[in-house]
């Protein structure tokens, strides 16, 4: 297995950071100070897609609500809820778990994604705020997306949701996605899970990285994107060991879990960013996926970081977010849908 010739860096990334110098420093500094790197990154987030809300109208346009859902040991988590404000009617349901290493987010970070998921594509779309380390430790995150599914499927009807539901995770919160994706094929006769999108995803404990699989240990995203911006290596392995997890967790690595277990996973689409270490935990579980014939769609962004979608004046963002829309139509089975021709791996600049 060889995936090293979506690592280098892009024309496209290279010009950028010459105007933009410090994007090729992002993720480098302050990875021994979690508690103060999570407010600094929080109150970015969140000022960020508060502007945006604002600027693009969705803030008049899509109802949103928390709801405090329980989960276990006696506590609860808000779900936060999605929906345009023009019909009432019952629709798909989209559960959203975000990103940041399971030690960055909010329950205002993702408004700007979640409202235009919901406005653009007519869902309701539910985002589970799970507990995040340093005051969590592994399994709280994991626990809290069980619940929170069990929560939505048992309310379904209340939360304005037919007919199942998708799920989407990015990077950390795909692995949420991923894992709570094979809890549910525990019961086959009353699955939930209608199609699965998985973007930027962490779904390998960096700690049990299975060089073996590649022609190469230099070949592997570990190691060749080991000092690319956004999560390079410090930053990676801080947020690992932040969780106090076995690195062999089957819910920590599903990429690795057996065939016999991903033979039954619903539709998935997954999209990658070449320069990033978290790259060929994507492809991995593309790979074995669409070898057990399970319908996949794999989206490759080359020569890009983790989480590029950040800089909004990248070309590749605009591509990125619009190809995300698509993977979500496409796994919901929705009336605007993509071609039939879905099932393929499709690399941005080929076009």
């Amino acid at each position: 297995m060889d995936f090293s010739r979506y690592g280098a860096p892009s024309k496209e990334w290279l010009e950028f950071v010459v105007e933009n110098p410090a994007a090729a420093q992002d993720g480098l500094s302050n990875n021994d100070h979690a508690t103060q790197l999570r407010a600094t990154v929080n109150s970015a987030r969140g000022t960020a897609s508060k502007n945006m809300m604002s600027q693009s109208g969705l803030i008049d346009t899509v109802d949103i609500q928390t709801l405090p859902i329980p989960s276990r040991g006696n506590h609860y988590i808000p779900l936060r809820r999605y929906s345009s404000s023009d019909t009432q009617e019952s629709r798909r349901g989209l559960v959203y778990f975000h990103g940041g290493g399971f030690l960055f987010g909010s329950e205002e970070t993702d408004d700007y994604l979640c409202a235009t998921m919901a406005n653009t594509l007519g869902v309701i779309v539910l985002s589970v705020i799970y507990r995040h380390t340093p005051d969590w430790q592994h399994p709280s995150q994991h626990e809290d997306a069980h619940d929170a599914l069990a929560y939505i499927k048992a309310n379904a009807l209340t939360l304005g949701i037919d007919e199942g539901v998708g799920v989407l995770g990015i990077s950390a919160g795909a692995g949420l996605a991923a894992a709570t994706t094979l809890r549910d094929l525990d019961i086959p006769e009353d699955r939930f899970i209608r199609g699965v999108v998985l973007s930027i995803p962490w779904l390998i404990h960096v700690d049990n990285y299975p060089f073996e699989l590649f022609a190469e240990p230099r070949f592997s995203s570990q190691q060749q994107c080991r000092d690319a911006p956004v999560i390079p290596w410090a930053r990676l392995k801080m947020f690992s060991d932040l969780l106090h997890a076995d690195k062999s967790d089957p819910q920590l690595n599903v990429a690795l879990a057996p065939n016999e277990s991903l033979r039954s996973f619903p539709r998935t689409a997954i999209l990658v960013a070449g320069m990033d270490p978290l790259r060929d935990d994507g492809l991995v579980l593309a790979t074995k996926l669409q070898a057990l014939g399970v319908p996949t769609s794999v989206s490759v962004f080359p020569g890009l970081p983790h989480g590029f979608r950040r800089w909004a004046s990248l070309p590749a963002t605009r591509s990125f977010d619009s190809r995300m829309l698509e993977c979500i139509r496409w796994t919901l089975g929705l009336d605007e849908c993509p071609k039939e021709d879905f099932e393929d791996w499709y690399v941005y600049g080929d076009e």
